[in-house]
């Protein structure tokens, strides 16, 4: 057994535990179980197979046990039965390999044949703790990379423990691929942006991903004693940032119409006739340029409307939902008698709001 892996684990017999008492693993001799599908845990049973000089392992369990296994498995050189990958699968280690530029395959030590074993998921899931929110501390640099664009293929998505460290709440995680390696973004939010998804990204898409936003909110950290039992939970304010994920061209179309919204000489009957989503945008410009004519002073409302402008237009870039357009009942139903209390029927006078 590693000694990294003993001193992340708390040993009781055969069996391996986080410090909380949740099961991480259990040791069989030539086959290792896990009831989770811990990346990190799954990382673990990775490296003690190449601890023991096993030479290929068998996975069974889970599909998405099996899919994390087998890339494990094969970065660290080992060959894998029982997962059939996916073409984009089977590229994204491909590129991994030659990012890490590993090295030829090594023999075996003389007279020492290789031995074979396997690796299994028990199928059981381990307790889900409460859902969580984001970090309530973030560091600066962080901050900023969460409202830049983030864009790389994407590799997987679920739930999981934040950080995969069992003592922190469940939140929400999207793996994407970068050239310059692999890249987790965390967020409870997450999971809704995906699911509202205008574009609907699939595994192997290129994807952007951006923070739009931050929303306060309460939380509760559990709170741990010396032997790393629960004790107790305590309530904090934190800050949970609201995402949006969408395929890279969305992005790239956005940009394109945001120029259009920002130039103040393409005028709005022609600008929402080309780009009919952003007939709310322009009421809501529209409606800036009547305010400014309270304005006494010409150059303070070009000044009023022009920032309002800017501001649209970098909305509009950000991929935020753009605004929709107020319902209104039509001529013939505003004609037509209606019995009292009846409900009012109104149609929506535009299209898309993303």
């Amino acid at each position: 057994m590693p000694d990294e892996i003993k001193r992340r684990f708390v040993q009781v017999g055969n069996k391996y535990h986080f410090p909380d008492g949740a099961r991480a693993f259990t040791d069989h001799g030539n086959r290792l179980t896990s009831p989770s599908e811990n990346s990190e845990v799954i990382k673990s049973l990775v490296s003690i197979a190449q601890a023991r000089g096993w030479s290929d392992i068998t996975l069974s369990g889970t599909e998405r046990f099996r899919q994390e296994a087998w890339f494990a498995a094969h970065l660290a050189g080992l060959d894998v039965r029982g997962y059939s990958p996916t073409e984009f699968e089977q590229e994204r280690l491909v590129r991994a390999l030659a990012r890490a530029q590993v090295p030829a395959e090594q023999s075996a030590a003389p007279g020492v044949p290789p031995s074979s074993s396997s690796l299994g998921s028990a199928g059981s899931a381990t307790s889900a703790p409460r859902a969580g929110n984001d970090r309530a501390q973030a560091h600066p640099e962080e901050r900023e990379r969460q409202r830049t664009l983030q864009v790389g293929r994407l590799v997987s998505h679920g739930e999981a423990p934040y950080l995969h460290d069992p003592h922190n709440d469940m939140s929400y995680f999207v793996r994407i691929e970068t050239p310059s390696g692999e890249r987790e973004i965390w967020g409870v939010d997450l999971r809704r942006a995906l699911r509202e998804s205008l574009t609907r990204p699939q595994i192997g898409d290129e994807i952007g991903l951006r923070a739009q936003r931050q929303e306060a909110v309460k939380v509760s950290r559990r709170e741990y004693d010396a032997e790393g039992r629960v004790i107790g939970e305590k309530p904090l304010g934190a800050r949970r940032n609201a995402w949006i994920v969408e395929k890279r061209g969305f992005f790239s179309e956005r940009a394109q119409v945001s120029r259009v919204l920002r130039d103040p000489s393409v005028d709005r009957q022609t600008a929402v006739k080309e780009h009919p989503e952003l007939l709310g945008t322009y009421l809501q410009l529209h409606a800036a340029e009547l305010a400014a004519k309270t304005l006494r002073n010409p150059e303070d409302q070009r000044r009023f409307v022009a920032s309002v402008r800017t501001a649209l237009a970098d909305a509009v870039a950000r991929g935020e939902p753009l605004p929709t357009v107020p319902l209104k009942e039509t001529p013939a139903q505003r004609r037509e008698p209606r019995a009292r209390n009846a409900p009012a029927v109104a149609v929506r006078d535009s299209v898309p709001t993303r």
